[in-house]
């Protein structure tokens, strides 16, 4: 895998002066003051024609009605009523967006096998090039879930999103939180480091720096992520048990890792956090979400009401 170097003497979004690791991660650049962390090298992520064309294995299979579900969590974010046009950025095979209520539905993706899929469904579709050079959707809804941590420039998707959005309009942003109890707890075994896709580590302060310098309001952080959080907390404590970063219970669901690819000891663990160790991740999760310190958090904002002069950020 080719990497660049993402050099960085000042924090990007405060100015502030990084540190040289992320508790005890060395491949980190890390601000003391609002939180931000992000990678030293750049890794390069290609998805392929293939990436949305693997065989589902029987566990995804079981576990589809339960993702329908999540989908429909997500969409309470947006509010009452239908929509006229629903923007989900980083779409991938059109899942969650097949099911939003709304007239019109775009789906960005860089996959282009995930672009066909949407297609051959109905949806419309734009690569994430077009998407970034697009204004005047007038979207009532542009969502982010699990993307700004994978984009190199996170704030030229949202001044995208901003030339998009109708005056009233909301984004949803679900990212991962570093500030968190689960990942001070797994550090190099949080299921959400994943240092080969995700570039960048949010907590709230940083994400609202983000959306202020980039002329939005942020109205709700939420820290009950019923979709992400219980379950990375679960394959967080795997990894760590099992002393592995693959995630190989969250691979099984969801991307389709054939049964050879289980050590023994990653069937021990996934068996014994799923069943006799299950209370202590219920408490985990509940722990993180009361005390705001939850491993995930989901965002709404809108376009603010004054307007902003942005810094070019480069």
């Amino acid at each position: 895998m080719s990497k660049k170097e993402f050099i960085r003497t000042l924090c990007i979004f405060c100015k502030s002066k990084p540190t040289l690791s992320l508790l005890g991660l060395t491949d980190y650049w890390h601000c003391p003051d609002c939180g931000i962390a992000w990678v030293k090298k750049i890794p390069k992520v290609e998805y392929g024609d293939m990436y949305y064309k693997g065989k589902s294995t029987l566990a995804s299979r079981v576990f589809a009605p339960i993702g329908k579900t999540f989908y429909s969590l997500r969409s309470t974010y947006a509010g009452n009523g239908g929509k006229k046009v629903w923007i989900d950025v980083g779409a991938g095979d059109g899942g969650f967006l097949s099911t939003v209520a709304a007239k019109k539905k775009i789906g960005v993706e860089v996959s282009s096998s995930g672009r066909k899929i949407m297609q051959q469904n109905g949806l419309d579709t734009l690569t994430d090039r077009q998407f970034l050079k697009s204004k005047g959707l007038n979207a009532d809804i542009i969502s982010f879930w699990h993307v700004l941590e994978h984009v190199e420039k996170p704030w030229e998707y949202l001044e995208s999103a901003k030339r998009n959005l109708k005056k009233n309009g909301k984004i949803i942003i679900g990212i991962p939180n570093i500030d968190s109890f689960e990942f001070k707890y797994a550090k190099k075994y949080w299921f959400h480091l994943q240092p080969q896709f995700h570039l960048w580590h949010f907590t709230p302060k940083s994400v609202k720096k983000l959306l202020d310098i980039t002329g939005f309001t942020v109205n709700k952080i939420d820290h009950w992520s019923i979709e992400h959080h219980p379950t990375g907390v679960l394959q967080s404590f795997i990894n760590k048990s099992s002393g592995s970063s693959e995630n190989v219970l969250h691979k099984l669901i969801k991307r389709g890792t054939g049964k050879s690819h289980l050590a023994p000891k990653d069937i021990f663990w996934v068996g014994f956090w799923t069943s006799i160790g299950s209370p202590i991740i219920f408490s985990f999760w509940l722990g993180g979400s009361i005390f705001r310190k939850a491993g995930t958090i989901v965002v709404v904002a809108s376009k603010s009401a004054y307007k902003f002069s942005s810094p070019k950020i480069k």
